[in-house]
């Protein structure tokens, strides 16, 4: 817990926030999720977010007209809603296999038996905190990283819930995290993490047909030993049930310089991630600012 020199702010955050997560514990899996959408569909309309999420919407699908845009929109907040409220439910998850299906789980199986090391990527879509339970149901033991909420409170209550989908360990993301993946994976721990969202360190590459600046990590590991990527994503189905899809991309290689390489393996792993967004784009965040 943290030090009780934090300001009063964050106190009365956590208060409100200890009462939202004991309400939603409390409640059935399944109703809690349709409350949770049904509420955040009707704040999203109001959120100082949306305006950006349309837009961003707006120049990435110019295909879909208003009322399409519209839906879509309203699915984000949707989807935002259930998985906010599963989050308090994840050992419901872990205990109840039949939520959650693997496609091509043999195979997968096979793949994280027969290779050495290999980088896992994913991006926020569906219930996103879910995708570490397919890894896990796998067989594997996986480390992940992650942003920290601004109140500690609140951080280390949704650390907690995170936890059992990460037995190596759940690293927040800090100038340290790199060099502590490394160490990680000389130890053989598959290492996972989210990499769909805006990286101003990063390198720009095309996403949805404009430059997006993005992080060159995993494609910066990929390179350097030629490991494979691990891209993974959950399917959202119907009463908080989910499917787990999964590839294998190979990292580019024997460019004009390394730079190149990873530049390269970036927009693959971007491309991807587009092609995913446009299967489904009422799954992803849109609400979080991508370019510029």
């Amino acid at each position: 817990m943290p030090p009780a020199s934090h300001p009063l702010r964050f106190r009365l955050e956590y208060a409100a926030f200890w009462v939202v997560a004991k309400l939603a514990s409390a409640l059935p899996l399944e109703l809690c999720a349709t409350a949770s959408a049904w509420c955040w569909r009707r704040l999203g309309r109001f959120s100082s977010r949306r305006r950006r999420a349309a837009m961003q919407l707006a120049e990435s699908l110019p295909e879909l007209d208003v009322r399409e845009r519209e839906a879509v929109l309203s699915q984000v907040w949707d989807n935002l809603g259930r998985t906010f409220a599963e989050a308090f439910h994840i050992r419901d998850f872990i205990e109840n296999p039949s939520r959650f299906e693997i496609l091509r789980e043999t195979a997968l199986r096979e793949f994280a038996g027969s290779t050495k090391a290999f980088i896992i990527v994913s991006l926020h879509s569906a219930n996103w905190e879910l995708t570490a339970l397919g890894l896990l149901r796998a067989g594997l033991r996986i480390a992940g990283i992650y942003r920290t909420i601004k109140n500690p409170y609140v951080d280390a209550y949704v650390t907690r819930l995170r936890q059992p989908l990460y037995p190596s360990a759940l690293l927040p993301k800090s100038r340290q995290t790199p060099r502590r993946f490394l160490k990680l994976m000389r130890q053989g721990v598959p290492v996972a993490m989210l990499c769909d969202l805006r990286e101003v360190r990063g390198v720009e590459v095309p996403f949805f047909g404009r430059p997006a600046p993005s992080t060159s990590f995993p494609a910066l590991l990929a390179v350097a030993d030629g490991l494979p990527i691990l891209i993974v994503r959950t399917l959202r189905q119907p009463r908080s049930r989910f499917s787990f899809e999964w590839k294998v991309l190979q990292p580019v290689r024997g460019g004009a310089s390394r730079e190149d390489d990873v530049r390269a393996t970036t927009a693959l792993i971007q491309s991807c991630f587009e092609e995913w967004v446009r299967e489904r784009p009422g799954e992803w965040m849109w609400v979080h600012r991508r370019w510029g």
